[in-house]
């Protein structure tokens, strides 16, 4: 009796099957992962409207949009002799990851109300085209939405005293466009106070000298904290304990101190969402601004990054002695001045240091402007000076 041989796959056969599989589940992940990524832009664009639906309920009842405090308790209500209304439970926040091109600051949904309440803008970002609206940044505002980037470039509200920062978007960075100004005035020689955030104004001056006439160093009319901002001790600036500055430990030596050894980004005295920038954060923008086709040292003791300075610091003699500045960049920096070790109020008009996060031995890093100088000065000095604090964008 005969036995037919069953005939199996070849080797070509087999790996042709295995291809199409392969091929099949590309598609198939493919095909899920776009599904997910416009279910996602779904989700963004419809939690926007009930946003933007429950702050329009909160206007019609306040005549006002909520503030930067009410946002960020989580919910938009309102408490009245009436009782209390809600408008929304919970205020929704962007899904993850980002799609498209968006960046994570662009993803977030951030709220920047107007200082009067009148209005208010909420950056938002779209991977792809969803109903009528197109891919990339998007923003919120009373009239709807709009093709704008407004993650940065709108003023914000400092939700801790109201105060209003212009924001500025530098590079791929975004900063306040103004030296921060909160706290409570001091005259003492440090501020030695843990419990309270303290500032030194220069001359003492918590608002403009009256009358206006009142001179400073070089003839620069005086300005007081309202106009250039407070100046901090490195310790105050970071929200360390203050024997940070006084003790001043070294932190090559002592790496792990808690004076060295502390979280990045370090929020400091910045508004929410703000940090005090890192020395590497200070030379991204050193090396954004300097001339065309040029790098500067990043590791320098000295001043580099050609005409960088020029562009940050405001047009002008108004807050310079000489007026090579252009504020190309929108940085808008001002001849704030600082406050020695001395202790001593020193060149406003002709100069601005500010503090970043990073500590040097028992010193720390930081950038100082100079009026007749084009490129910024880089150096390590004693955390006892009060020096100006720019924040940047988490």
């Amino acid at each position: 009796m005969s036995h037919k041989s069953k005939k199996a796959f070849t080797l070509i056969e087999l790996l042709v099957v295995i291809a199409i599989i392969g091929i099949l589940a590309t598609i198939s992940v493919i095909a899920l992962q776009n599904a997910r990524a416009k279910s996602r832009d779904a989700k963004r664009a419809g939690d926007i409207k009930q946003v933007q639906t429950a702050l329009e309920l909160f206007f019609n009842d306040n005549n006002r949009y909520p503030t930067a405090t009410e946002w960020e308790s989580g919910q938009i209500y309102s408490t009245s002799s009436s009782g209390t209304s809600t408008y929304m439970q919970v205020i929704p926040s962007s899904p993850t990851p980002n799609d498209g091109s968006c960046t994570t600051n662009q993803n977030s949904i951030r709220y920047s109300p107007t200082s009067d309440g009148s209005s208010y803008s909420i950056s938002l970002c779209l991977g792809n085209t969803t109903g009528t609206l197109t891919p990339g940044p998007k923003c919120l505002t009373p009239g709807g939405i709009i093709d704008r980037d407004c993650s940065c470039g709108d003023d914000i509200v400092d939700s801790r005293d109201s105060q209003v920062y212009p924001t500025v978007k530098i590079g791929g960075q975004c900063w306040l466009a103004k030296n921060l100004n909160y706290g409570t005035l001091v005259t003492t020689a440090n501020q030695t106070d843990d419990n309270t955030i303290e500032k030194y104004c220069y001359n003492n001056y918590e608002t403009n000298p009256s009358p206006a006439t009142v001179t400073c160093t070089n003839g620069q009319v005086c300005g007081g904290c309202d106009t250039n901002g407070g100046l901090y001790q490195w310790h105050e600036a970071l929200q360390l304990p203050s024997s940070c500055t006084t003790a001043a430990p070294d932190c090559t030596a002592l790496p792990s101190d808690p004076c060295c050894n502390f979280a990045t980004p370090r929020q400091g005295v910045c508004p929410s969402g703000w940090h005090v920038p890192t020395d590497a954060e200070q030379n991204v923008l050193d090396q954004y601004l300097t001339n065309a086709g040029q790098t500067c040292d990043a590791g320098r003791s000295d001043y580099g990054c050609n005409n960088a300075a020029d562009k940050l610091k405001e047009v002008g003699a108004t807050h310079w002695t000489t007026a090579t500045s252009t504020n190309t960049s929108g940085f808008t920096a001002l001849g704030a001045g600082y406050r020695s070790t001395s202790p001593a109020f020193t060149n406003q008009g002709t100069s601005a240091i500010f503090w970043s996060s990073s500590a040097s031995g028992a010193s720390a890093w930081r950038r100082w402007l100079a009026a007749g100088r084009s490129s910024v000065y880089r150096f390590a000095t004693a955390r006892a000076s009060g020096f100006s604090v720019r924040c940047i964008r988490d």
